[in-house]
């Protein structure tokens, strides 16, 4: 796998960092040790026998963030993270792990937080400095 470090404007969004890298039924780690996101491939992700291109892109756009109420203190807590090839399904679930600021204020003091449960979906993970989601497409 190989990270590749962009500032360009792709799509309407800036590229902050690219990662991608081909990967078989052996699974492995795809990561950007810049922005902290990693996606980890477990071993039989992939069918056997298959050479599969993945790849992720960091993005900065506040023209596809999710709709934040600034009024009630919501902010964006970890980069935008845009997953591919688009389509591509998984026989086991992957780890997508991304890096969040959650635990602190801005000026760097502790904070109460609460979890917010997804319905019907216990496919997550929430630690001290990073969340990890199970997905088995993008």
């Amino acid at each position: 796998p190989s990270a590749v470090e962009e500032d360009e404007d792709e799509d309407g969004h800036t590229v902050v960092a690219t990662a991608r890298g081909v990967f078989n039924s052996n699974g492995g780690v795809l990561s950007s040790i810049e922005t902290g996101v990693s996606i980890i491939i477990p071993q039989g992700a992939i069918p056997e026998g298959v050479e599969q291109e993945i790849y992720f892109k960091v993005c900065r756009d506040n023209s596809i963030l999710p709709p934040l109420d600034k009024e009630k203190g919501e902010t964006l807590l970890s980069p935008l993270v845009m997953c591919g090839p688009h389509g591509l399904k998984f026989l086991k679930p992957v780890e997508l792990r991304l890096p969040h600021c959650a635990s602190m204020t801005p000026d760097g003091d502790p904070k109460t937080w609460q979890n917010k449960c997804l319905p019907g979906d216990p496919n997550y993970l929430v630690g001290a400095n990073c969340v990890s989601v199970l997905i088995d497409h993008f």
